[in-house]
């Protein structure tokens, strides 16, 4: 007999997957790379505020109408208060991207993030 391991304790993570609209080819290149700058300084912006937990490009996408560009993992306990913060996203805002926000579970205290700011009072 196996002894009971207890209950499963999770975290609770929101995560994002971005994806470049199906406009993402009909916009010039020059106007593409201005609008990536921007939605790179407001993610940079709300990782170092602590909004953002992580942030990152990602390759090889699956074949779907539209590719995953980007993912991002936030702790702020709410769907809505994530929408919120994403659907500000310049690059969202301009049509160049859009947002898959979802709920993530995993085992308690294994993932943990350094060198974050302190919360605000």
């Amino acid at each position: 007999m196996s002894a009971d391991p207890g209950p499963i304790t999770l975290d609770t993570f929101q995560l994002v997957l971005l994806r470049h609209t199906v406009a993402y080819s009909s916009f010039d290149p020059d106007e593409k790379e201005r609008i990536f700058r921007e939605h790179l300084a407001y993610t940079l912006s709300l990782v170092a505020s602590g909004q953002q937990l992580a942030a990152g490009p990602v390759k090889d996408s699956p074949a779907e109408d539209t590719d995953i560009c980007g993912m991002g993992l936030f702790q702020q306990g709410s769907l809505d208060k994530v929408r919120e913060l994403v659907n500000a996203d310049p690059g969202v805002r301009q049509g160049l991207y859009y947002v898959d926000v979802m709920t993530w579970f995993t085992p308690a205290d294994r993932i943990t993030f350094t060198n974050l700011p302190a919360p605000p009072p």
